[in-house]
């Protein structure tokens, strides 16, 4: 029979190493697993993802957390959906929401009856039937209430600074039991067998485990370069590998949405936050260059920038 796990060790910190040491100490909680930690304060944190979707509830229930106090924490706000702009034409837009709009008519699907609706309307759009892309384009939030009413089926999503994300998961972990090593992995020690069996850190230091855990992000050293796990290769389908992100102040109360402004090479983020709203450009090295891509995101800010536009690409992915 194989050795029963008693010590899971997570390669890396930030948002994804954080979620993942305390989901394990969640699950674990009542049982005798240790787990530990491992990253370094030289190895910065790439921090774009501010946007997410409705299923960071579900981590968020599992964790225990308090809402109210997650959102406090993280300077975060509220998001019914996503606005595309400028996707299906130039100057055009429509608003993705997360629930779904209109009533099913018993057994047929609402957006049957639309359509067919949609047929002598052209005008009308199917976000006039969506209380949360009608209550965004107001700038209107609140959280689902009441029973058999529209109010209940509300579903939403949040925007927060990721890097206190991973702060406040870190306080819930180490809470929990984690324990945290400050150190940079020099080298990835393996098994005859090729199995992992430890981490050397720096100055002289090792971690031994029996389950690790690769969150060092784009450099991947557990699974790429120890494993030799390759880079599966998806460009013919997503040919954007590079992305400039850089945060303005906030100018006005925040919406609750994401809006992505399709470019010629690419998309612009704006991500709305308590405290500055978080805007970048992803777009494909094969289609512009780095000093017309960081132009275009510079000059279609809606505020005064707050710091210099910061690469958050894959160099050494970008085609020739």
């Amino acid at each position: 029979m194989p050795e029963p796990i008693r010590k899971i060790v997570v390669a890396g910190g930030g948002t994804a190493g954080w979620m993942t040491a305390a989901w394990f100490a969640r699950l674990l909680q009542d049982t005798p697993v240790e787990i530990v930690l491992v990253e370094s304060d030289e190895i910065g944190i790439v921090g774009v993802g501010e946007a997410t979707t409705p299923y960071l509830h579900v981590f968020n229930q599992v964790m225990g957390i308090n809402e109210d106090d997650f959102v406090r924490f993280t300077r975060g706000t509220f998001k019914f959906g996503i606005e595309f702009v400028n996707w299906g034409r130039v100057g055009g837009a429509y608003h993705h929401p997360f629930g779904a709009p209109g009533r099913d008519y018993g057994p047929l699907p609402f957006h049957s009856v639309w359509l067919r609706h949609a047929l002598a309307n052209s005008s009308d759009t199917l976000e006039s039937y969506n209380l949360q892309s009608l209550a965004a384009r107001h700038g209107k939030f609140m959280r689902p209430s009441g029973a058999n009413s529209p109010l209940a089926d509300l579903t939403y999503a949040f925007h927060f600074d990721a890097s206190l994300y991973a702060r406040y998961l870190r306080q819930i972990s180490e809470a929990a039991g984690v324990r945290r090593i400050e150190g940079r992995i020099e080298q990835v020690r393996l098994t005859a067998d090729g199995a992992i069996e430890g981490l050397s850190l720096n100055e002289g230091r090792s971690v031994d485990g029996d389950l690790f855990i690769d969150c060092t992000g784009f450099r991947s050293l557990l699974l790429g370069e120890a494993l030799g796990v390759g880079f599966e290769d998806w460009s013919h389908w997503l040919p954007c590998d590079r992305a400039w992100a850089v945060p303005t102040a906030r100018d006005g109360a925040p919406l609750p949405f994401t809006r992505s402004t399709a470019r010629s090479a690419g998309w612009q983020w704006r991500i709305p936050l308590q405290h500055r709203t978080g805007n970048g450009y992803v777009h494909s090295s094969g289609y512009t260059d780095d000093q017309a891509a960081v132009d275009t995101l510079m000059q279609t800010l809606g505020g005064p920038a707050l710091a210099e536009p910061i690469l958050k690409g894959r160099p050494w992915l970008t085609r020739a």
